[in-house]
């Protein structure tokens, strides 16, 4: 009974395709790390007010008045919109394993509109024609787009004998939709362990294996290294297309959308990876100076990624190519701790002890010990400054009078004496 149990469970993996088990695998170990679905912003927001900016660099052209904002559906929904010349992509390339999942509710014109994978940095904007041999956009990586009912792969390749600045070749296979399936649907990508899986609506639609990574191409104007070989499979592992030179770059993977005189509507975006990628985030949070103003601050920015980076395998650790930017900032610190201690100690101790000791002693003692001693409130407030006057006057009068009683007396004798004769 086991064993037909057990059966019966394999029977149905296999029918939903036992490739979604490896998806699922990767996914189990992601992380989330961003997502907006725009519902608590108000129509006609430009996305630099959205969380976007957080993640993605959102470029709009002014030629043809080119806009990214919010808008919204007629039953209430909100949802991102992209116009005529814009770019969306990770600020960032991911590292390791990662998925990109959006809703695309409106994707204009056949090659004009797309999502792009794996792509390296490059010189001109994504929604820039590669202009060989046909017209499309997005001068590298995986190129997914939307015709009627189909999904485009086009996986772009290297071309040194390409008569136009791109020097690519494009390299299109269609697959049919899934029975029923209209806009909106939901686009997921998944991208691990050396396989790019592309779902719609949870249906496996195609798979792109990639090797050989640390190639490099001298006219193209993208920077970086590429893996050197790419093959592309159907749902069912038929091979559809084998690829020398694929523009898919192996540094780290710039994931986002594109229009080139068309409009896209998406919604419900979200970016899940690896903890490395996680940590390689951290550090990038570190500024590039430290100083006495922000040293609290890139002391927790540091803690954190330090303690993001500690908590990564062994083996993961080497995804995080910036980590270098972390011990450079962690040794700024110490720098600057001890600077901190060394330089105030000197001012700190002169300008108590010169300025405040003068001040208050000099200037209080003097009058508050004089007033009272000299000039008593009593005696002004009671009236007895006249009694003082009153004394030192009596004895002035008391010798008057004396001197005119000595005279009086003189006078008396003398006229006693005039009248004895």
């Amino acid at each position: 009974m086991i064993k037909k149990l057990l059966a019966l469970l394999l029977a149905l993996c296999l029918m939903s395709g036992g490739l979604t088990l490896v998806a699922l695998a990767a996914d189990g170990d992601l992380i989330l790390i961003f997502e907006e679905n725009f519902e608590e912003y108000q129509k006609d927001v430009n996305v630099s007010s959205t969380l976007m900016p957080n993640f993605f660099v959102c470029d709009a052209n002014s030629i043809g008045d080119g806009i990214i904002h919010v808008q919204e559906a007629t039953d209430g929904n909100l949802y991102l919109k992209s116009h005529v010349f814009t770019q969306i992509y990770s600020a960032t390339p991911i590292v390791g394993a990662y998925e990109l999942s959006l809703d695309i509710f409106v994707a204009q014109g056949t090659k004009q509109t797309g999502v792009f994978i794996r792509a390296p940095k490059t010189n001109a904007a994504y929604y820039e024609a590669d202009q060989y041999p046909e017209t499309s956009v997005c001068q590298a990586g995986l190129f997914l787009y939307t015709r009627g009912d189909k999904l485009g792969v086009n996986v772009k390749t290297y071309d040194a004998t390409a008569d136009k600045n791109a020097f690519l070749q494009n390299n299109t296979v269609e697959f049919p939709l899934p029975a029923g399936t209209a806009h909106p649907y939901t686009l997921r990508v998944v991208d691990a362990n050396n396989e790019i899986q592309i779902y719609v609506n949870g249906t496996l639609m195609c798979r792109v294996t990639y090797a050989d990574p640390g190639k490099t191409y001298a006219k193209h104007e993208s920077t970086g290294k590429f893996y050197g070989s790419a093959k592309l499979f159907d749902a069912q592992g038929n091979e559809k297309g084998s690829y020398t030179d694929p523009l898919l770059s192996s540094d780290g993977s710039y994931v986002g959308w594109t229009t080139r005189v068309a409009d896209m509507v998406v919604d419900n975006i979200s970016v899940k990876a690896e903890a490395a990628y996680q940590a390689l985030l951290a550090i990038n949070k570190l500024p590039s100076k430290v100083t006495e103003k922000n040293i609290e601050d890139v002391k927790e920015l540091a803690a954190t990624a330090r303690e993001l980076y500690d908590a990564l395998p062994e083996d993961k650790k080497a995804l995080v190519i910036n980590f270098g930017k972390l011990t450079k900032a962690e040794d700024a610190i110490v720098e600057v701790e001890a600077s901190l201690t060394e330089a105030p100690t000197e001012p700190v101790t002169e300008v108590p002890t010169d300025a405040p000791t003068e001040a208050p002693t000099d200037a209080p003692t003097e009058p508050v010990t004089e007033a009272p001693t000299e000039e008593p409130a009593s005696e002004s407030q009671t009236g007895d400054e006249p009694e003082v006057r009153i004394i030192d006057d009596s004895l002035f009068i008391w010798i008057l009078i004396a001197v005119m009683i000595v005279a009086v007396l003189g006078a008396a004798a003398y006229i006693t004496v005039e009248t004895r004769k």
